[in-house]
């Protein structure tokens, strides 16, 4: 039976001892070289972020948004509200509360719609986006048939002078529930809302 090739007392030069020794270091050498390559391309990933993609919460904006579009509000409802525990300082914050007004009105869900653009208004009473989501909150109070509580944030928008815009606005809505009321007159805060 034939079992290998036998070479009696031939040397490759190749195999010597010497040259065995320096093949295993040169080996050890390379192995070293990948390795801190290797390593160094990896960690030097993690340097700079700017040259990444998106940060997590424009990805968990981006998915709330996409759900909207696709008509899935209550997947973008929920995306929205993990947004704001998560995130609670983010710039995006007044997009994101507006986003999530839009989802609890889509859901036929006004009272939840009601307290976010109460929270609009907190964040920013004195401005434009602030008082616009104070007047769509009285709008949802009137819709709801709380009347009262309506006239009022319509005639707090009229007495405030921050915004002549919104304060006609409001002035239109005040008209508005005075005509659809049954046969009342109409109230004196709407006449002193539309005399301004």
């Amino acid at each position: 039976m034939f079992s290998g090739f036998y070479f009696k007392g031939i040397r490759f030069p190749f195999f010597s001892n010497s040259s065995s020794k320096a093949f295993g270091l040169s080996r050890i050498l390379v192995f070293f070289l990948l390795l801190f390559s290797f390593s160094f391309s990896t960690f030097g990933q993690g340097e700079n972020p700017s040259k990444q993609g998106p940060s997590d919460p424009d990805i968990l904006f981006r998915i709330a948004e996409e759900a909207y579009k696709d008509r899935r509000f209550y997947k973008a409802a929920e995306s929205l509200r993990n947004f704001l525990v998560l995130y609670p300082g983010n710039s995006k914050k007044n997009r994101v509360l507006s986003l999530l007004k839009d989802c609890f009105l889509k859901l036929d869900r006004p009272e939840k719609a009601l307290e976010v653009s109460l929270d609009l208004y907190k964040m920013e009473p004195t401005g434009e986006f602030g008082l616009e989501s104070y007047l769509e909150a009285g709008r949802l109070l009137a819709k709801m048939g709380e009347i009262d509580q309506a006239k009022q944030i319509f005639s707090s928008i009229c007495r405030q002078s921050y915004s002549r815009a919104m304060a006609e606005k409001a002035a239109l809505e005040f008209s508005g529930i005075d005509l659809l009321s049954d046969g009342e007159e109409s109230s004196p805060e709407g006449e002193s809302c539309r005399e301004k």
